[in-house]
């Protein structure tokens, strides 16, 4: 993930949260708590990028790709996935 994405990414992530809170409705639970978590995981990659760590940097990017294909829809299937990527099982 280059600079550029990285903070468009931010950039709109933080743009549906403030959305979110302006909004006459409650917000649905898990919208919420997925867009935070995004959020978190765009933080670790910008930290990643500056400690120079790869390592940790595919990870996150890895992590942040899966949040966006199935984190929405599927969040058990997410997590799923991510606790086999972390064990090394894929």
């Amino acid at each position: 993930m280059t600079n550029e994405e990285l903070q468009r990414e931010t950039k709109e992530v933080s743009q549906r949260l403030n959305n979110l809170s302006q909004s006459d409705e409650p917000p649905p639970k898990r919208l919420r708590e997925w867009l935070l978590l995004k959020q978190q995981t765009l933080e670790k990659i910008k930290e990643a990028k500056e400690k120079n760590s790869h390592d940790q940097e595919f990870y996150n990017t890895v992590y942040y790709g899966i949040l966006n294909t199935w984190g929405e829809k599927h969040p058990f299937l997410a997590s799923f996935v991510m606790s086999r990527v972390r064990w090394g099982i894929f």
